[in-house]
């Protein structure tokens, strides 16, 4: 499966309510629902569709409020079950967890009372620090600009600016699912240094491989069973 999709267009329909099959939905009427029964079941429903999404053998992708995130962000489900929260206002992945997908009974409340999904499983890993990418200046915030996402198979494709500069990010398991692979691909590289700084480690200087293509591997705490 491979979809596009830009900021601007809209949402993608995984996991969504209008997907569910019709007696997961109640009565309705002209259009609209009248009953608060009707409005629990669409809720209860979709938050089983997304948990039991981990099990396909696809990506899954979630966009919505996610703890520990700026609005908005993304949370993807790779085959096997990782998952991980990519925040593009960051421009990183803030944290990844191993297990079910997502449970966004809280985002989308019968009693209007919002709160964030819930990764359903450990975390595994985590970062923090504004901008982890860096371009020229390791001690530099650059200017970022999410331009868009492409799903495949086994891996996600990030696309973004960095200073003006085209960055595109894949990102997939590694064989033993044991971490993140990410692999940075520059459209304008030859020269330049591109830095990975976190909270609390010291930066970290990206060495091009023969392709052009920086890598790095977000290693877990503790690898899925």
């Amino acid at each position: 499966m491979t979809a596009d999709s830009k900021l601007e267009d809209h949402p993608p329909k995984v996991g969504q309510v209008s997907d569910l099959p019709s007696e997961f939905l109640g009565d309705s009427k002209g259009g609209s629902e009248t009953r608060p029964t009707s409005r629990l079941r669409r809720v209860f429903a979709a938050s089983i569709l997304l948990a039991a999404s981990a099990a396909r053998a696809e990506v899954q992708i979630e966009r919505t409020y996610l703890p520990d995130a700026h609005a908005s962000s993304f949370a993807f489900g790779l085959p096997g079950g990782v998952n991980f929260c990519y925040d593009p206002i960051r421009g990183g992945v803030n944290y990844a967890w191993t297990g079910g997908f997502l449970d966004i009974t809280g985002v989308r409340p019968v009693n209007k009372l919002v709160t964030p999904a819930k990764p359903l499983g450990p975390v595994v890993y985590r970062e923090s620090g504004g901008a982890p990418l860096r371009r020229g200046d390791a001690t530099r915030l650059p200017l970022l600009e999410f331009k868009g996402y492409t799903l495949h198979d086994s891996s996600v494709e990030l696309r973004y600016l960095v200073d003006g500069v085209l960055v595109r990010e894949e990102i997939r398991t590694n064989p033993d699912r044991s971490g993140l692979i990410r692999k940075f691909i520059v459209t304008k590289s030859a020269g330049e240094k591109w830095w990975y700084v976190l909270d609390g480690l010291p930066p970290t200087l990206l060495t091009a491989e023969s392709s052009g293509e920086f890598s790095i591997v977000d290693q877990f705490k503790q690898p899925p069973p």
